[in-house]
């Protein structure tokens, strides 16, 4: 079984919303997490479904060790549905050369992100092209 298998299989459970899945990751041979989010959030019930379907699909015996998991609000942006989630938040971006932008996710595009950042005169649009960024993540406190 390879990661894009598991993906087409996780993608056709039912949670009562629409879900994609952001990334696979392969610990070692046959130990996989799914990482899954939705415009509606992601509770522990959504990925205990996700896993039960999963299992129900794979060929008996099988030897995978699964865990399905939300993609987690201190992980970096990796998806645009993750990116249109969080418009309105406060995030950090980092670019390849390694300044730090702070602001508002105001919109997200295939090819750009926008953040409003605020000075105590002026809010400041600052578009980035999304080539030039290394990471965006969610300010929490």
């Amino acid at each position: 079984m390879n990661k894009e298998e598991l993906k087409q299989i996780a993608l056709t459970a039912n949670i009562g919303k629409a879900f994609e899945v952001i990334e696979i990751t392969e610990h070692k041979e046959h130990h996989f997490t799914i990482f899954i989010e939705s415009l509606e959030g992601i509770t522990i019930d959504d990925c205990a479904a996700v896993l039960r379907h999963i299992i129900q699909q794979l060929p008996q015996p099988n030897t995978l060790e699964l865990t399905v998991s939300s993609a987690g609000i201190d992980k970096p942006l990796r998806a645009p549905i993750q990116f249109l989630k969080h418009i309105g938040k406060k995030v950090e971006i980092k670019t390849r050369d390694g300044k730090k932008h702070i602001g508002t996710l105001h919109e997200y595009t295939p090819t750009k992100t926008t953040i409003i950042q605020e000075t105590k005169k002026e809010k400041i649009e600052t578009v980035f092209l999304n080539e030039f960024i290394q990471s965006v993540k969610i300010i929490i406190f």
